[in-house]
């Protein structure tokens, strides 16, 4: 018998995002300066309520295990805000609470899907995507979206259904893109999932962060009998600015929690103690609302200076962003180019000679499944944004 590793194992590698951070940070160390435009966080302190709620869990102990799937008075709230927003009633039995969202959506896919399962995966994707179903022996199917300005189509979609079609994987605003799905190509998606009893994993953790003017759509809300095959994904670590803490949940049928609560009884247990009693005091505070326009409006005056810095590169092209913290930047003009007599091979290259070179961290789109861009989070601070891109625009035009 062999004492090497599993041939699961095998299929994993290290998220581009974690990887450039990693090594931006081991620069840091060195005393080196480098501008992270890599961290798909807010720069921001945590929201206020959730701080206070920490505060008071140190001091009133809530250093015990919880349920599994999370404090029961949380899982209520959490159903009765759900309910409120998206205008479809849960109960507290059709909310997990996970340890971020990442493994909420592990346990979706960990219960939802057998090998050779075919699941549907908008490209460019979050790379943890395809990585969890592949996990679990079933097989990502991608829907380009680079023709259509990166937005979700329903004729795209009904093209990659299968008689081996299990589910699709929806992420709106969306990471990488900063694109927002329009209603209406939602609504097509959504009748398709009916049509052949797919599944839909909603991942909405950007719900909250919206550029000037856009709205988010929910596709229960939209569709309400989707309730009964959609498992909706939401996370208090964009919104909330704590993404350390880890706290994210699932909203679904009670047959698919049940499953979720099996699964994790054996993994990870409960999550924090200490950020479920934060998540619930946020629920319950009014200061939400305050803490998110104030991000957003921080966040529109930093895109504005992005878009505009960028926007003089012509070898660039972006659309701008409608949600969440991202540019999306097209860089297939500077493949070939040289830097120091060597030519640019992908994006992969590109950003390790701007770590590098440059000193500044961007996510290649390798990571997402497209060679030819690069991610770039403007959620830093004013200064390090001005002095960043300054960095970046630089070193574009030393290629030759």
């Amino acid at each position: 018998m062999s004492n090497g590793l599993s041939q699961r194992s095998a299929r994993i590698s290290a998220p581009g995002t974690s990887s450039m951070r990693s090594k931006a940070n081991a620069l840091r160390d060195a005393g080196i300066k480098v501008i992270n435009f890599a961290a798909g966080e807010l720069s921001s302190d945590a929201a206020p309520d959730m701080r206070q709620g920490a505060i008071a869990a140190v001091h009133e102990q809530w250093n015990r295990y919880t349920p599994p799937l999370g404090n029961p008075r949380l899982r209520q709230a959490l159903a009765s805000s759900v309910s409120q927003r998206l205008g479809v009633d849960y109960d507290a039995d059709e909310i997990a609470v996970s340890s971020g969202a990442k493994q909420a959506l592990f346990n979706s896919a960990m219960v939802l899907l057998d090998p050779g399962d075919e699941v549907i995966i908008p490209r460019p994707y979050w790379e943890t995507f395809p990585t969890q179903v592949e996990l679990t022996g079933a097989r990502p199917v991608f829907v380009n979206t680079k023709g259509d300005n990166h937005s979700l189509r329903g004729a795209a979609v009904k093209a990659a259904v299968s008689p081996r079609s299990k589910a699709i994987i929806i992420n709106t605003p969306n990471n990488p893109t900063g694109v927002v799905y329009d209603p209406r190509e939602l609504v097509a998606i959504g009748e398709l999932a009916l049509k052949h009893k797919l599944w839909v994993i909603f991942d909405e953790c950007y719900r909250s962060l919206l550029r000037d003017g856009q709205q988010h759509h929910n596709l229960v809300a939209l569709l309400p009998e989707l309730k009964a095959s959609t498992i909706i994904i939401d996370s208090f670590s964009k919104s909330q600015a704590v993404t350390g803490w880890r706290l994210g949940y699932a909203c679904a049928p009670k047959a698919v929690i049940t499953a979720m609560h099996n699964l994790q009884a054996h993994t990870t247990s409960n999550p924090s103690s200490l950020a479920q009693y934060a998540a619930l005091n946020a629920l319950h505070g009014d200061g939400a609302r305050q803490f998110g326009a104030e991000v957003n409006a921080q966040l529109d005056r930093q895109l504005a200076i992005a878009t505009a810095l960028l926007g003089k590169l012509e070898s660039i092209r972006f659309s701008p962003p409608q949600g969440a913290f991202y540019l999306y930047l097209d860089i297939t003009r500077l493949l070939g180019k040289r830097y120091q007599g060597e030519a640019i091979r992908d994006a992969s290259h590109l950003c390790e000679l701007l770590l590098t070179e440059a000193r500044i961290a961007l996510v290649p789109g390798c990571s997402n499944g497209d060679p030819c861009a690069v991610r770039l989070s403007y959620s830093v601070s004013p200064q390090d944004l001005e002095e960043g891109l300054s960095r970046f625009t630089d070193f574009i035009a030393t290629l030759a």
